[in-house]
């Protein structure tokens, strides 16, 4: 009966159905067929997908992060990393990788990084000479940094759905994520050598302090967030609320946010909640669905017909991910997924936090790769950039990031050591 469910969900996807309505449609019209479950029990499931504590931390990020973002502190924070790396061989580039780091620490969210940073770099790239294809893949490789980087998103639904405490999974996102920055930044480096994009003089240390000094609002908000997490003061939750107290003070300080640009932001992550919230309470249904015809146990005979190697395991695993990550949105994977998957995990003595990191990279990287890539329409929207141009340029960084992936999988002790060290 499961294969009823899959049919339809896979048809309604393709036709063009919304996301949110494609899991209800699916999930009722199983119900309706196979007569084991209660409708009324898939209402509740509805109401629980919902009705979490964790969750809440969703529309708080999303408020904090536009908040911020409406002060101008996006332009302070490239402005700090370009006076530290601009003067070397792709100055720019790497700018704007260093800048999606910095910002990955402030929203949360690839699609508002995509948006601020996009908004923010590509007119300076063209005008430097960088490749139409190669910047908007840049910027959108830099924004998916935003749900790995904490405090992310993505990583609180994975709590959510989970034991595992947000604040480890925060913890552990940071060395992969700085390693992704630092490849980017690399690669960067040689593409334009061989490019002969040019460079610009080093402007001194002391205008280095002064954009230290002007970004350091932004600097401060995740260290304040991951902070008062690990010292047991607030919850994710409660964090979220320390957020927004933080920007609108700050901005406050600042004189930088209208009483008219306070409202946008609120519609803005109000609009976006309302999303997330519709695709994870249809979603859930699904994995309670999922759960209910016990597919993580014939998934898990099925992996063991395969390999006993929990390395091959957590590979095939990414593998899968990153697919469903190219038409899927990442929330509904990690609420249907998680479930199937982190059972298997632990029967194959992988630790949970090493699981969850690997899969949020998978998912990371399901969302910029082609054919749908949400990212990468986004940042070629910007500029109306030839998108199969786009396309093509991609490939290089989603490398990268498969990269990062395999190396964590095989050597945890990178994601692990500063979560079990703090």
């Amino acid at each position: 009966m499961l294969s009823i469910l899959l049919i339809l969900f896979a048809v309604l996807l393709v036709i063009g159905t919304p996301l949110a309505f494609a899991f209800g449609a699916a999930s009722f019209a199983y119900i309706s067929i196979s007569g084991s479950i209660s409708p009324i029990l898939i209402i509740q499931k509805l109401f629980v997908g919902f009705d979490s504590f964790t969750f809440m931390a969703i529309p708080l990020f999303l408020l904090s992060g536009m908040i911020m973002n409406e002060t101008n502190i996006t332009k302070r924070l490239v402005d700090l990393a370009d006076s530290l790396v601009g003067q070397f061989h792709g100055g720019l580039a790497q700018t704007t990788a260093l800048s999606g780091m910095l910002m990955a620490g402030i929203s949360g969210s690839a699609n508002a990084d995509a948006s601020a940073i996009g908004a923010l770099m590509l007119p300076p790239l063209r005008e430097a000479g960088y490749d139409e294809g190669f910047r908007v893949s840049l910027v959108s490789a830099c924004s998916v940094l935003g749900p790995i980087i904490p405090p992310s998103i993505l990583m609180i639904v994975y709590a959510g759905v989970t034991t595992i405490s947000v604040g480890h999974l925060f913890l552990a996102g940071i060395a992969p994520g700085i390693i992704l920055g630092l490849s980017y930044m690399i690669y960067s480096y040689f593409y334009a050598k061989k490019n002969n994009i040019p460079t610009r003089s080093f402007q001194g240390w002391g205008h280095v302090w002064h954009c230290f000094v002007r970004a350091l609002g932004g600097l401060v908000m995740p260290l304040i967030i991951i902070g008062g997490i690990l010292a047991g003061i607030v919850t994710a939750t409660e964090a979220g609320v320390l957020a927004i107290i933080y920007g609108l003070l700050y901005a406050m300080v600042t004189k930088s946010l209208t009483l008219k640009a306070l409202k946008l932001c609120i519609y803005s992550s109000l609009r976006a909640t309302v999303a997330s919230v519709l695709v994870i309470s249809f979603a859930n249904t699904v994995g309670y669905i999922v759960t209910y015809e016990n597919l993580p146990a014939t998934v898990l005979k099925f992996m063991h017909l395969l390999t006993a190697n929990e390395h091959v395991f957590l590979m095939i695993m990414a593998v899968f991910i990153v697919f469903l990550g190219m038409f899927i949105d990442s929330n509904a994977i990690i609420l249907m997924m998680v479930p199937v998957f982190a059972p298997i995990a632990l029967n194959y003595g992988i630790n949970p936090l090493h699981f969850a990191i690997v899969f949020i990279l998978a998912v990371a990287t399901g969302g910029l790769t082609p054919p749908v890539g949400l990212v990468l329409y986004i940042v070629a929207g910007i500029e109306n950039s030839n998108i199969a141009a786009c396309c093509r340029a991609i490939w290089p960084f989603v490398f990268m990031m498969v990269f990062v992936a395999v190396v964590i999988i095989f050597v945890p002790g990178i994601a692990l050591f500063i979560p079990m060290t703090l």
